[in-house]
């Protein structure tokens, strides 16, 4: 179990935001606020060593708020905040119930509804804003059993 994973089963999430996954790598996020007008991936960084061993120290707390089947038993996904209500987060899980990436934003706001319509997954927050994420790209797609998900952009 990595340290995202513990993190979680903790109840804690990252207190930056990033896309995280479970074996370790990030990449920078940004949204431009609750509008969720502009939403960017930037370049990749190391989880491990950026977490704290002490969650209070720098983690969030999760706050989950909304869950969506994925089709064909693939896992599902979920939606929340953290302490702050400007946080959001939208969270894959596979079939076993394993967290598979985490994506934080700190001025998204909640997301209160989770809409699937595959490939496309669309989180709403809780000002009625919505940020579409394609579940086919690389960045969000569910792990392939044995083998390496080495092709993903900034990598």
């Amino acid at each position: 179990m990595g340290r995202l994973d513990e993190l979680w089963a903790e109840g804690w999430m990252p207190g930056g935001e990033g896309l995280f996954r479970a074996d370790g790598r990030c990449r920078d996020a940004w949204v431009d606020g609750p509008d969720l007008a502009e939403f960017e991936l930037g370049g990749p960084f190391e989880l491990d060593g950026g977490l704290p061993d002490d969650p209070e120290e720098e983690a969030g707390s999760v706050g989950l708020h909304s869950r969506a089947e994925l089709p064909d038993g693939a896992g599902h996904l979920a939606g929340g905040g953290g302490a702050v209500g400007s946080e959001g987060f939208a969270a894959r899980f596979d079939a076993a119930g394993a967290l598979v990436r985490l994506l934080h934003l700190a001025d998204s706001n909640e997301f209160v509804r989770i809409a699937v319509d595959r490939p496309p997954a669309t989180f709403t927050d809780n000002l009625d804003r919505s940020l579409v994420l394609d579940l086919t790209a690389p960045e969000f797609a569910a792990r392939r059993p044995g083998t390496p998900d080495e092709q993903e952009p900034g990598r």
